[in-house]
């Protein structure tokens, strides 16, 4: 194995969730750059499978896995000294595991509210909790929260509670940890999914297109978009940003209000309109 490059060089990271999915797309993004990645998820089978595809893509990255329950104590604990054992150091942290339920809170039940807070915000306490002691000044912690944390959606009440309390667990863990040196950031993504996703679920399209319709850009977010940002928050090009919650999410959260401009000014004009080719006289 040749020796690595990049800005991350001589870094190691953590990533909870990484077997595929935003979580697989930042142990790219992470490993591509040059740091060391321990992968973390719940199915050895695919988190083996992930560290393959990880390496075929860029032969020179060390990549490592432990398979674990990212809201397990014990089980992150070993996750995390395994990590730091490998370099004595532990750099960057990417807690990622996040699941929505869409169900109305009218439905739900108590046990699966519990379940559901355990996976969305205990998962990132305990990656922060048991992580923030293994890392030295300059070390990163990157949460991943939801554009349900601050908009209103039927269906998710507890996901949006859960991911809204690791915005604020993130802006006061930056808060506590800013002495030690150790920034902690998370980033809000939209409607993420990839597009190999939906060419095996087609009948989802329908489903996603309610997404897009609202969503100024005008497309679902990839992986690859939420890997950027928690890229750049983990790294040292973000070395004066703590406590923030950074939006990926093509615009969505500008929540667009009822649109009147059709009755106002005409479909035939709001169409040229829509589309940036006629200017305001």
């Amino acid at each position: 194995m040749s020796e690595a490059s990049g800005k991350l060089a001589g870094k190691v990271a953590f990533v909870s969730a990484a077997s595929q999915g935003i979580g697989l797309a930042t142990a790219k993004a992470l490993a591509q750059d040059g740091a060391t990645v321990v992968i973390m998820g719940r199915r050895k089978d695919a988190l083996a499978a992930a560290r393959s595809g990880l390496i075929e893509q860029n032969p020179s990255a060390r990549i490592e896995m432990f398979a674990g329950d990212a809201t397990e104590e014990a089980q992150v604990k070993d996750a995390l000294s395994f990590t730091y054992a490998i370099a004595g150091r532990l750099d960057m942290i990417a807690s990622v595991v996040g699941q929505p339920t869409f169900m109305p809170l009218l439905m739900r039940e108590l046990k699966q509210v519990r379940q559901e807070i355990e996976l969305n915000f205990v998962s990132a306490f305990l990656a922060v909790r048991h992580g923030a002691p293994l890392m030295t000044r300059g070390g990163s912690i990157v949460c991943v929260s939801s554009i349900g944390a601050t908009q209103a959606t039927w269906g998710l009440s507890i996901y949006g509670a859960a991911k809204a309390a690791v915005e604020r667990f993130v802006r006061a863990a930056a808060f506590e940890l800013g002495g030690a040196g150790i920034r902690v950031n998370a980033v809000r993504p939209g409607a993420t999914i990839p597009e190999e996703r939906l060419e095996r679920q087609p009948e989802i399209r329908g489903t996603t297109k309610a997404y897009v319709d609202v969503t100024p850009l005008g497309r679902l977010g990839d992986p690859s978009d939420i890997a950027a940002a928690i890229r750049f928050l983990a790294g040292p090009e973000s070395g004066w940003v703590t406590g923030q919650t950074f939006s990926v999410d093509g615009g969505v959260d500008q929540s667009p209000g009822p649109d009147f401009m059709n009755l106002f000014f005409g479909k035939e004009l709001m169409d040229q309109v829509r589309v940036g080719s006629v200017a305001a006289e």
